[in-house]
């Protein structure tokens, strides 16, 4: 008798992805592996054109149209209106490689433990070009046990893992309470999690067209928008952020105690590393009063930075004091105070 046929289900949420999400679709509809792939693509109440790109797969996709409600509800929606037995997620900016499908499956079903088989996956700029470099860190290139996971941040890429969707119903899906300023944390507890149902399988090969941040040209010019969206933009996105973080904190806390004492400083170091890199954007946008903020408040989570301590006082100098200074320091200090596009 010949064996069922196997059905994934992809889930690719996407907001104002107009630019990317087509490779992101096609890289999927690619894939052959002796199965069928369901195709989701949650349209998370973008703005830009991403609809009449979407237009074209109609038939071939099911696309979801909803409100903006961030990465985590648009996931979970998309997990719910599908039907596979597997269920894998793509971000709407990263490429799937030929193969990516048949090689997690396969390491997948050959482990009846495992709970979610992961990979590397190749980085590549904002505008495509490849950068010769892979996602995954040598010291976790192997799968985690859950001690690893409760003594730091991991590196698991949601678009390179795959697992059954009894072990994503087991989950409970992403916490919808993470808002959608910034996505990095629903994901990492959502990882945590899926451990706690069985062992992790690790491919260090890459399966993924991994897309970096974009540049500082890219982030100030975003960081332009924000601010002529509403007076009030980017504060907004910083207290959403400073949210989300404190989310993270209290749920690692509530479910995991004093075993994840060294996560929870890992948290506040990696808080206290995004708002330094908003400080600096916004120094680099000559936005001395908002970068002090930030530094603050990059501070109060992680109060032994000393680097951090010399930016804040980079910002009281009158600019034209700050730029002599600075042109007499090494290029490397200059960068660390005052960010790369002044040095």
């Amino acid at each position: 008798m010949e064996a069922a046929r196997k059905t994934v289900s992809v889930i690719i949420p996407v907001f104002n992805g107009e630019a990317t999400i087509a490779a992101a679709i096609d890289s999927v509809l690619a894939q052959e592996f002796g199965g069928d792939v369901e195709v989701i693509v949650v349209n998370d109440g973008s703005t830009d054109a991403t609809s009449s790109v979407l237009d074209a797969y109609r038939g071939r996709v099911t696309v979801l149209d909803r409100v903006n409600g961030g990465p985590a509800v648009a996931r979970n929606a998309g997990v719910r209106a599908s039907h596979g037995e597997y269920v894998t997620f793509l971000d709407a900016d990263d490429i799937w490689m030929p193969g990516k499908l048949e090689k997690t499956l396969a390491a997948l079903d050959h482990d009846c433990g495992a709970a979610m088989v992961y990979t590397n996956a190749s980085m590549m700029a904002a505008g495509g070009e490849m950068l010769g470099t892979t996602y995954t860190p040598e010291d976790e290139k192997r799968a985690p046990a859950m001690e690893d996971l409760l003594s730091g941040l991991w590196n698991i890429l949601p678009s390179t893992a795959v697992m059954k969707r009894a072990t994503f119903d087991k989950i409970g899906g992403f916490r919808e309470e993470f808002a959608t300023g910034h996505p990095q944390w629903e994901d990492s507890y959502f990882m945590i999690v899926a451990r706690e149902h069985g062992r992790f399988v690790y491919l260090d090969e890459p399966t993924v067209l991994y897309r970096v941040a974009a540049s500082v040209e890219e982030s100030l010019k975003r960081r332009r928008v924000w601010k002529n969206d509403s007076e009030n933009a980017e504060a907004i996105r910083i207290d959403r952020y400073v949210r989300n973080s404190e989310l993270m904190n209290r749920l690692v806390r509530e479910r995991y105690g004093d075993r994840a004492l060294r996560l929870l400083a890992a948290i506040r170091r990696a808080t206290a590393g995004l708002l330094v890199s908003l400080g600096l954007t916004a120094m680099l946008d000559y936005d001395r009063i908002f970068a002090r903020r930030c530094y603050r408040l990059a501070l109060h989570y992680d109060p032994f930075d000393a680097k951090t301590y010399v930016r804040l006082g980079w910002t009281f100098l009158p600019v034209r004091v700050a730029r002599t200074i600075s042109a007499a320091l090494p290029l490397r200090i200059q960068r660390a105070v005052s960010g790369p596009a002044h040095a």
